[in-house]
């Protein structure tokens, strides 16, 4: 007996859904050895070619297949469940993306599609996923980042809920990187989210970024130990990554003095300043003028973004000292801090790295001349 006519229509509805769950597998080559867990792409065929009665269904099948997907440069796919998602965000920045000349000989081809192949294609590495980091990773996977690289070591504190995008009662005491995972495959299943357990240091920065090439596009820095910072913006210079760095959160409550600037035009950011310092005295890097000392001279870029405020950060007081306290207080911090704050940074940084990828205009920072040790 054949299958009746509303049999024909539940296969077609399965293969057609079928081929939108096809995920994109440029980017699940192991190449990280600390403690990462990956997310494996769907192998399954969808030929069914060998099914006789459904063959008078085939073209169909293919048809919507072919309007699903547009082959880019890298050879990444872009199908309607993707477009449905992002297409605003493709034009959006399509419109700061006039200047380019694009070649448009069908409709895959439009610029916002383009946009959108630009970033489904891209690979973001966020370093440390706490009250900033978590902002900047569901901002980035919102905007259509098709590949997100998510490295931290630490769990959930209960004193995170004021800041940290994944702390919730239900997530205490578990894993950041995981937590952020499961959002960020559930905004879009099609993400493919790498977790790296692990902290950068000074030691690891330089291999660490070195094991992500060629495939990430950007560096997110937003970690907050001063080190460990300017070791990882050594390496992206070394290494010619482009990179975004986050200044200081903690004692501000203005979100409104958030600004991105080179890290040469940074103003009243302490862990920054001393970030630039280090750079300057131990690796070379050229003076910047001092705010109100003097006559400014003229500075180069270092063509490293920063995302910091202009708000007068809060004095550390003697009684809020770490040191002789709890662990609460450490994983809290000495100074206080909001999450209109730390999300408001995170935003601004991931605006400026989907920025970037739209406009295929990478800021890749200036390699300076190093002194010799």
């Amino acid at each position: 007996m054949r299958p009746s006519t509303s049999t024909y229509s539940m296969i077609i509805y399965f293969l057609a859904n079928s081929s939108l769950l096809l995920v994109n597998s440029s980017f699940v080559r192991n190449r990280h050895k600390h403690h990462a867990t990956f997310s494996p792409p769907a192998t399954e065929s969808t030929d069914t070619s060998y099914i006789p009665e459904i063959r008078h269904c085939i073209d169909a099948i293919k048809w919507c297949q072919s309007t699903q997907r547009h082959t880019s440069a890298r050879d990444e796919t872009l199908d309607n469940d993707t477009q449905m998602r992002f297409a605003g965000v493709g034009r959006l920045y399509s419109i700061k993306s006039s200047g380019t000349t694009f070649e448009v000989e069908n409709a895959s081809e439009l610029p916002h599609v383009q946009v959108l192949n630009r970033l489904s294609s891209a690979t973001v590495a966020v370093i440390g996923i706490g009250g900033v980091g978590s902002w900047v990773a569901e901002a980035l996977c919102r905007s259509g980042v098709g590949n997100i690289i998510l490295m931290d070591l630490d769990d959930i504190c209960i004193s995170n809920t004021n800041r940290q995008l994944h702390a919730l009662t239900s997530t205490v005491g578990k894993m950041k990187t995981d937590e952020m995972k499961k959002r960020l495959v559930d905004i879009n299943p099609r993400c493919n989210v790498t977790l790296i357990h692990d902290f950068i240091s000074v030691d690891t920065a330089n291999n660490f970024i070195a094991s992500l090439l060629p495939e990430v596009s950007v560096v997110v820095d937003a970690i907050d130990g001063m080190y460990e910072k300017t070791a990882l913006m050594l390496a992206c210079v070394n290494h010619g990554v482009p990179i975004v760095t986050c200044g200081g959160a903690a004692g501000r409550s203005d979100p409104t003095k958030i600004v991105t600037g080179d890290l040469t035009e940074v103003q009243e950011d302490r862990l920054l300043f001393k970030c630039r310092k280090e750079l300057r005295q131990a690796h070379g890097f050229p003076k910047v003028p001092v705010p109100k000392k003097g006559p400014k001279p003229k500075v180069k870029k270092w063509r490293i973004p920063a995302v910091y405020s202009t708000e007068v950060q809060q004095l550390v007081r003697d009684s809020d000292s770490d040191e002789g306290t709890s662990s609460f207080r450490r994983c809290d911090g000495a100074l206080g801090t909001s999450c209109f704050v730390t999300g408001t940074y995170g935003f601004v940084a991931a605006s400026k790295v989907v920025e970037m990828i739209s406009t295929n205009n990478m800021v890749k920072p200036k390699k300076q001349r190093t002194k010799k040790q």
